[in-house]
């Protein structure tokens, strides 16, 4: 399925598969100069007066707004938890002036990624299972150890 807007598939996002920093800012530069390629090449909107522009904030890459609604693309695939986020989106919104909406009090654009963040949240009862787990290799292993001291000790007498 891959993204429309850039033109990248599933199978070419997945050709780098390393997961450092460097791999994804390879993966991020790809992806930049494919969104500039769209934004290039992408036919103006079909709209009278006023509308938000198409751009690349970084993150990910919009495409045209109609004033008064939500633009919404998907998350991006150069994320290095991009296969746990498929069907994610990011959101804008295009003002009834033809601008994007800023956050409140800075003049960087609002945008909703929540659908694409990572979730390193593992679920209570894994919490609690993982817990157990440590704690008793802890003390076995320090059980252990004492058995191995008396026995030294026992050993010395």
């Amino acid at each position: 399925e891959g993204d429309s807007k850039t033109g990248k598939g599933d199978e070419e996002a997945e050709d780098i598969t390393d997961g450092s920093l460097s791999g994804v800012v390879q993966k991020w530069k790809e992806y930049q100069l494919q969104c500039l390629k769209y934004l290039y090449e992408a036919p103006p909107i079909v709209a009278e007066g006023k509308f938000c522009n198409r751009t690349f904030d970084n993150y990910a890459c919009w495409p045209d707004g109609l004033p008064g609604t939500y633009v919404n693309v998907s998350c991006p695939w150069y994320l290095p938890w991009a296969n746990t986020v498929l069907h994610g989106q990011v959101y804008r919104f295009c003002t009834s002036e033809g601008t994007w909406l800023l956050k409140e009090n800075s003049t960087l654009p609002w945008r909703n990624l929540t659908e694409c963040e990572a979730s390193d949240q593992d679920a209570p009862e894994e919490q609690l299972l993982n817990l157990s787990i440590i704690y008793t290799i802890g003390y076995a292993l320090s059980f252990s150890a004492l058995v191995i001291a008396t026995a030294i000790l026992l050993g010395f007498r």
